[in-house]
């Protein structure tokens, strides 16, 4: 008897600690708006808000007594379909250009349709975007719930359910309150809409999505201020370490350079990213020391192609890419370092069933910047892999969009990489 009662108990205590951690700290339905946390005409009607106008209304600071663990849900309706329209579903960040916090927010133009989209973002950087009705407009009347999950700093968001990428973003906190409706960028129309929902739950409530893809090397997202990695998940700690570094070409070559490191137990981190202009060196030496890579492959060509001698010197040129090297052996000075020449730039399909067989008019830019990155390298010890060459007398292999090559291409970059990295790796 005692031991039934007992067991009785244990049961009654963990369905009360259950509904406990399922009880929100911030419920619309429940909880008033407080006047300075509105803007426009707020009414709510049966727990339910009608945004018209441009009317927005805020969940108060002190909903996020925990920064890095909490989960807030957003379930609107949206009574119409605007024209150019945006809706902000949640924000909560600094005023100013402070890269810190969080924003979802949607739009809606009827073409094309990849302009009905749903973004979010962490520290005002990208993180992940999702058609709310894929090919098809949302439909109107009809719930939709964004759900954005944060444990210990780290991000994921949710639209339904179904995660826009599987993603674990560190996030900086501050402490504002989350703003819905407010936009915050853009010209866009204010998109009408009704807040069916709003709730914040603290560090004890666990969102749990059945509709979570399962894989067997799960990849996410970690972020700081000014940078963004794609990150491995790591469970084991004793694997060696890969960065590469580089705009849509380095996109190519990871889809093969992942798995070609995965057989030989080794990690590799993404960052897509290539500067403009002024070197960000605080933000990239952080991004490179962030984890302690043995390995670094970093490239700055394609998006560069602008720097043409009226307007960006060769001593500007070599100052950039000096400033990028130091970052990476500052952040990282453990790591074996190399730059990777960029690829060409190649002229269009002469036909749509013939390959490409020439270079293209930018060509000679290319040619520029890989000549005086050679030489910042060669000052800094850093080692050069040269898939330029290699690639320039196999233009067959092109995508023919001037830029983007096929996939054996990003096979031959993968292979020349995993030759000079390899044998650094295995020591």
């Amino acid at each position: 008897m005692k031991t039934t009662l007992f067991a009785i108990l244990v049961v009654a205590a963990s369905l009360s600690a259950a509904f406990a951690d399922d009880k929100p700290l911030w419920d619309l339905a429940d909880d008033a708006i407080p006047q300075e946390l509105q803007s426009g005409k707020i009414s709510k009607v049966d727990g339910k808000v009608a945004l018209t106008d441009g009317a927005a209304f805020a969940v108060p600071a002190s909903a996020f007594p925990d920064q890095k663990n909490f989960t807030v849900q957003v379930t609107i309706e949206l009574p119409e379909l605007v024209e150019n329209s945006l809706l902000t579903v949640m924000s909560k960040q600094s005023s100013g250009d402070t890269d810190d916090g969080f924003t979802v927010d949607m739009n809606y133009r009827a073409q094309p349709y990849y302009a009905r989209r749903i973004g979010s973002y962490v520290n005002n950087i990208f993180m992940s975007s999702r058609g709310i009705g894929g090919s098809h407009p949302p439909k109107v009347d009809t719930p939709y719930t964004f759900t954005l999950a944060v444990r210990d700093g780290y991000a994921s968001f949710y639209l339904d359910g179904r995660p826009f990428k599987k993603c674990f973003m560190e996030m900086v906190p501050n402490n504002e309150p989350m703003w819905i409706g407010r936009n915050v960028k853009g010209n866009a129309k204010p998109m009408p809409v009704v807040i069916r929902d709003v709730k914040v739950y603290g560090p004890t409530f666990k969102y749990v999505s059945d509709k979570e893809a399962k894989s067997d090397n799960p990849r996410g997202a970690v972020a700081g201020k000014g940078w963004a990695l794609d990150v491995p998940k790591i469970e084991h700690a004793d694997w060696p370490k890969v960065l590469i570094y580089g705009d849509s070409i380095s996109m190519g070559y990871r889809g093969s350079f992942i798995p070609e490191m995965l057989k030989h137990h080794v990690y590799v981190f993404h960052c897509v990213h290539f500067v403009g202009g002024d070197v960000p060196v605080d933000a990239l030496t952080e991004m490179a020391g962030r984890y302690k890579y043995d390995v670094i492959v970093f490239n700055n060509g394609l998006h560069s192609l602008h720097w043409t001698p009226d307007k960006v010197s060769d001593q500007q040129v070599h100052d950039r890419m000096s400033d990028l090297a130091r970052c990476f052996k500052s952040g990282a000075p453990q790591a074996k370092i190399y730059y990777l020449l960029t690829t060409p730039h190649t002229a269009p399909k002469p036909a749509k069933d013939k390959p490409v067989d020439s270079l293209g008019e930018k060509n000679d830019t290319v040619v520029r910047l890989n000549t005086i990155s050679q030489q910042v390298m060669k000052q800094q010890n850093i080692e050069v892999i040269d898939v330029y060459s290699i690639l320039a007398k196999q233009l067959n292999l092109a995508a023919g969009d001037g830029y983007h090559w096929s996939r054996p291409a990003y096979e031959i970059i993968t292979s020349e990489i995993a030759k000079r990295a390899l044998p650094v790796l295995e020591k």
